[in-house]
């Protein structure tokens, strides 16, 4: 069986290189909730997350068929994740830019967002990567445990480690 928690180059190419709504919506459905939460990552408000998500996605849509899966060089999260980072940084820019008292926020997170190289994006895609598909995962199986246990399991992986190394 193939893992389903891989990027799926079928999907890619398919959304890449025809008018495949369906594909498109799997891909949306997949990648959403992974796309909100490096933006989050990145330092932006909740309130601001959906928007920005909805204009990475407008992007990735219009960009997709100019993306070529080079092996070892660049994965599709970490150009994923470029797109994020450009879209948020513009978002930051445009704000920044307005002569008003309250955009000291937007200046500093612009100036923390503009700091981050590509290798730090490619950690940032690989740990957000492994919170989203280890959610998926729990997500998928939780419902085989009973209440308790779930409650149990949940509760301890939201409590910061006590374990002496």
């Amino acid at each position: 069986m193939k893992n389903k928690y891989h990027t799926r180059q079928t999907l890619l190419s398919k959304i890449a290189k025809a008018d495949d709504h369906h594909s498109w919506e799997e891909f949306v459905q997949y990648y959403q909730g992974y796309i909100y939460a490096v933006i989050r990552n990145l330092g932006v408000k909740q309130e601001l997350i959906e928007d920005l998500l909805q204009d990475v996605l407008v992007k990735v849509w219009k960009s997709l068929p100019n993306y070529e899966y080079r092996k070892g060089e660049c994965t599709f999260r970490t150009w994923l994740c470029l797109i994020i980072k450009s879209i948020v940084y513009n978002f930051f820019r445009k704000k920044s830019t307005r002569n008003d008292a309250k955009n000291t926020d937007y200046d500093a997170a612009l100036h923390a967002l503009n700091a981050i190289t590509e290798p730090e994006i490619n950690i940032i895609a690989e740990k957000e990567w492994k919170i989203y598909v280890s959610n998926l995962a729990w997500n998928n199986v939780k419902d085989e445990f009973p209440k308790r246990c779930r409650e149990i399991f949940e509760a301890s992986i939201h409590e910061p480690s006590t374990r002496v190394l």
